[in-house]
């Protein structure tokens, strides 16, 4: 049976990692939009969508694992490439 996400999460692991490079510069964005009581709102959208591409990174990375073990891979984390 076919695994579109994991072999997706597999083969494009730069995927999931930009998401989750968004996610951590959003997350320190949203900070200092706090710091401004003009910004709350804005903050506050800007946190929901950090954690949303924090997530997808997680679920990527975790797809990817689990796409290397059926392969008979390795389980460890991804290797970098040259």
């Amino acid at each position: 049976m076919p695994r579109p996400l994991s072999a997706l999460a597999h083969d494009y692991p730069w995927f999931h990692r930009w998401m989750g490079l968004i996610g951590n510069t959003a997350f320190v964005l949203g900070s200092i939009f706090f710091l401004f009581p003009d910004l709350l709102i804005p903050g506050t959208w800007i946190f929901i969508l950090a954690s949303s591409g924090m997530m997808i990174d997680s679920i990527g990375e975790k797809l990817s694992h689990r796409e290397r073990e059926r392969r008979g891979g390795h389980a460890g984390p991804a290797p970098r490439p040259a």
